[in-house]
């Protein structure tokens, strides 16, 4: 799992639903991904953004400098797992911030009671008769056990309490469902001619997006098929946009992917499932950690179906320091 930078900000006081958007719209006019983890709790996606806004602690100042002068008091903590960084920002006080270093989660989770690790009342309870009541002593055990005798949901609070999270931060749900529906009396059994059939589809989605000042972060479309049971097809789109070409070109490379095909479609559902602010972005810039790995990729694979084998390369420098680094390059497949 790529490590990234999250900062949970942790509102103190009353959170009547008005606070709670205020804060929401002001986070999401700072930056790039923002996502509620609950009432007055709010993750932040912080990674690609060090160069343009500083770093993680600056930025934690500057959204409790920002919610202070909305007299909002609220606590920001910082980690690169969003359970850690919760822990964090529930734990330091209001209009402070504080980091839990990289490595380091383990250690500063070990300490805090066992009610810090979502595990079922009765599972602490039986816990607590064995002698285990910090988070620490849980992590000690062997998770296999704990998976035999209290079962998954046990073991995936076993692997927090160890530092292992995989969750990411999901941005904001649209302000209105983004949902666009298409169906043919005929069935469509071809990838280009489904491609075509999409294009009105994503016409209307990116309408609704520039209606919003919204920009699709993740699409998911569903085919009814007449051959077969329904198909769901999800994308990340990278970078976030609201242009239909792009997000069409998105759900054809996801489409040309499926080695198996797609069958006899009968009608599709679509729905930008992820968003994040459009205006005034930079295309790219905040581009999660890997994301522009991921995007080449795909083109990558699209282009090579279309063109074959030993098309597409991407050069290895063999001596960087070579005075002409491009003499010392070796090329190999980009994919294979």
């Amino acid at each position: 799992m790529t490590r990234g930078t999250i900062a949970v900000v942790h509102l103190r006081g009353e959170i009547s639903d008005a606070r709670h958007a205020k804060v929401l719209e002001a986070l999401c006019a700072l930056l790039p991904r923002v996502g509620v983890e609950g009432r007055g709790v709010f993750a932040c996606d912080l990674r690609g953004t060090e160069r343009l806004l500083g770093s993680p602690e600056r930025v934690g100042e500057r959204i409790v400098g920002v919610l202070e002068r909305a007299r909002i008091a609220a606590a920001v903590g910082i980690a690169a797992q969003p359970f850690v960084a919760r822990a964090c920002a529930e734990r330091t006080p209001a209009g402070e911030v504080a980091r839990v270093a990289p490595g380091e989660e383990r250690g500063f989770l070990a300490d805090l009671p066992l009610a810090t690790l979502p595990l079922e009342e009765e599972h602490r309870e039986e816990l607590a008769l064995l002698g285990i009541r910090a988070v620490g002593a849980f992590a000690a055990l062997d998770r296999g056990a704990v998976l035999d005798r209290f079962g998954r949901a046990a073991a995936a609070a076993h692997a927090l309490a160890c530092g292992e999270d995989a969750s990411q931060v999901r941005g904001v749900a649209p302000r209105r469902r983004i949902v666009a529906r298409r169906s043919w009396d005929e069935a469509i059994d071809g990838r280009e001619q489904l491609v075509f059939a999409l294009k009105s589809v994503l016409d209307e989605i990116a309408a609704g997006l520039a209606r919003e000042g919204l920009a699709a972060l993740r699409l998911e479309a569903r085919l009814e098929r007449e051959d077969a049971p329904g198909l769901r097809v999800e994308r990340l789109v990278l970078p976030p946009t609201a242009d239909a070409s792009a997000l069409l070109r998105s759900l054809r490379w996801a489409l040309e992917e499926r080695a198996e095909g797609i069958g006899r479609v009968l009608g599709v559902r679509v729905e930008a499932t992820e968003v994040e602010p459009a205006r005034g972005r930079q295309i790219g810039l905040f581009a999660a950690d890997g994301a522009s790995e991921e995007e080449a990729v795909a083109v990558a694979r699209y282009l090579r179906s279309r063109l074959g084998p030993g098309v597409v390369l991407r050069a290895e420098i063999e001596r960087a320091d070579a005075r002409l680094a491009e003499r010392e390059a070796r090329w190999e497949e980009a994919v294979s």
